[in-house]
């Protein structure tokens, strides 16, 4: 059997045609009477092929619409979400949270720092599973840090970005903490951050929020904690840098030996290095809406050492 593959268009052509061919037969037999009945029924049926004939979508046209330029995954500047992370009864439920997150967010490289010596598998096969582009290194705390936790894990990450950034690619710096709430909205908003950007962050410094002051679209100051004392007075969760920032002030590293009277002044003094609050990019609206915030997940109570739950990972 020989089957004809048909266009569209072609195929209402030749009804077209039929219908012309039924009607001009029917003309010529018909009494008078039955003529204008017949006239009107197939000068209905005609125009209801030349409507459907005329809505049908241009092949061409359709290959002109889908050949429109379109902005390239790679045109978008790539974020670096560096967390670090420890074990404890709610790790997977606080990173499985962040993961349903970070796997909505375009562009995004999650490089995650185990503080110990080693990996764990069972995170490891969770990060393959949430499908996110990852890191996944371990760097445990050393002996002689005495400043904030997490900050040898930052340079872990910091210098697994030195080593492994394509030059000249765009890109942002993150340090999102495990435990945090975000809006998805936040990531866009630091994804064209040219040195430092900055936003507000909830349930922080002592208030329901911490936030650079914005005066004519440039930070002025900022309220939260100990502002007398931290040049930039801002959450972890509540900054970015531009990848070439790296570079631009190298080695930009946290301070992992503090002086013993200091404290949560990592922020500061990681920005203290590179940028001036002349430098600082409002985000937020002008810092008035809140993206992030600074959420702490609460002990679960004592858990009893059953056996019998040895199988299972949580």
């Amino acid at each position: 059997m020989v089957k004809f593959n048909i266009n569209s268009n072609i195929w209402n052509v030749l009804c077209l045609l039929l219908l012309f061919a039924i009607l001009s037969v029917l003309l010529t037999v018909e009494s008078p009477k039955d003529l204008n009945t017949k006239k009107i029924i197939y000068s209905k049926m005609i125009s209801r092929q030349l409507k459907t004939f005329a809505e049908i979508p241009n092949p061409t046209q359709q290959v002109l619409e889908n050949n429109k330029p379109r902005i390239k995954q790679k045109e978008i500047p790539l974020i670096y979400a560096i967390t670090p992370t420890y074990y404890r009864l709610t790790q997977m439920a606080d990173l499985t949270r962040m993961a349903n997150t970070l796997r909505q967010v375009r562009r995004l490289h999650w490089i995650v720092v185990e503080d110990w010596t080693s990996t764990n598998h069972h995170l490891h096969e969770f990060l393959v599973y949430t499908n996110i582009s990852f890191t996944y290194i371990s760097q445990a705390t050393k002996e002689s840090t005495n400043a904030s936790k997490g900050n040898d894990q930052k340079n872990a990450a910091i210098q697994w970005i030195t080593r492994n950034h394509r030059w000249g690619e765009q890109a942002v710096v993150y340090f999102a903490d495990d435990d945090n709430a975000y809006d998805l909205r936040l990531f866009e908003e630091m994804r064209y951050t040219q040195k430092v950007s900055m936003w507000p962050v909830g349930l922080t410094g002592g208030n329901k929020a911490e936030t650079p002051v914005v005066e004519d679209g440039k930070v002025t100051g900022f309220i939260g904690w100990a502002t007398k004392y931290r040049v930039f007075a801002v959450d972890m969760a509540g900054f970015a840098v531009n990848v070439n920032v790296l570079w631009d002030y190298h080695p930009m590293l946290f301070e992992t030996q503090m002086p013993a009277y200091t404290c949560c002044t990592a922020e500061t003094k990681f920005l203290e290095q590179c940028c001036t609050i002349e430098d600082i990019e409002p985000r937020a609206d002008n810092c008035t809406k809140v993206y992030v915030w600074h959420t702490k997940t609460g002990k679960p109570k004592y858990v009893k050492n059953d056996a019998r739950l040895d199988h299972i990972y949580v």
